[in-house]
């Protein structure tokens, strides 16, 4: 039988998506009979990347030029590109700088900040064609084994337009919204498993904006206790800022 072709891969990221990939523990075996796996540097040591890959699975995004060059190399070997976690979908946690002045913030970096890229963070489908994406930060590795078998089986999988809300009534967690707290669950794409809310944490939309939904109607769900502005303050975390904003416009 046929294995197609896989790669995992890093840009600028913290790699905390892969980590969670290799916390499968012994199914990374099922993902291994099914894919062959060319390259997934953070479990074999290997910078090489070489292709075509039928599958190339991409987690971070671009930030220094090599990373855009690379990205887009990635692409033109690769039948089908998958954006892993929130940094490759959404522009994730480094696109914090792009809200404010970044050659300001730069400085508080770098003390020499010549020859130092410092492009505005964007996610991968605004430089290159994305076939789809595993949201989270990080992902759900439950969803990643899904959907990569799914893949391999030549299927198109699909995340169910369904809120973080639908996974915390299922675990009966109390409502983080009730109690007055700035909750995203409402308009966040479901599928973590509602694991920050049944832990007493807010969720902060880290999986994205739910398809139809805005910070307008979580306002109104909110009944007011919090202004646009500051919940806006809060999308920044994740990099979905952007995405909300777009979402108004529709």
């Amino acid at each position: 039988m046929y294995k197609p072709k896989t790669a995992i891969i890093s840009l600028t990221c913290c790699e905390g998506c892969q980590t969670a990939i290799l916390d499968l523990g012994e199914r990374l075996l099922d993902i291994a009979d099914k894919l062959n796996l060319k390259h997934f540097r953070l479990a074999s040591g290997t910078k090489k990347f070489p292709g075509p890959y039928d599958i190339a699975i991409v987690e971070g995004c671009p930030i220094t030029k090599d990373d855009f060059k690379r990205l887009k190399e990635i692409r033109k070997q690769s039948k089908v590109l998958i954006a892993l976690g929130s940094c490759a979908h959404l522009g994730g946690v480094a696109e914090i700088k792009n809200y404010g002045d970044k050659n300001e913030k730069i400085k508080y970096v770098y003390k020499n900040i010549e020859g130092i890229n410092n492009p505005d963070i964007t996610p991968l489908s605004d430089v290159i064609k994305v076939d789809a994406f595993i949201p989270g930060c990080p992902i759900n590795n439950e969803e990643f084994y899904r959907i990569v078998m799914e893949y391999a089986e030549g299927k198109t999988p699909y995340i169910a337009q369904r809120p973080v809300c639908y996974e915390c009534q299922l675990r009966e967690n109390k409502c983080l919204l009730q109690e007055g707290k700035p909750c995203f669950g409402p308009v966040t794409l479901g599928g973590c498993g509602a694991i920050c809310t049944s832990n007493g944490f807010i969720c902060e939309a880290c999986r994205g904006p739910l398809e139809g939904t805005s910070i307008k109607k979580l306002q109104e769900i909110m009944k007011g206790k919090m202004d646009k502005k500051d919940l806006m303050k809060i999308a920044e975390i994740y990099g979905v800022k952007k995405e909300f904003e777009e979402s108004e416009e529709k």
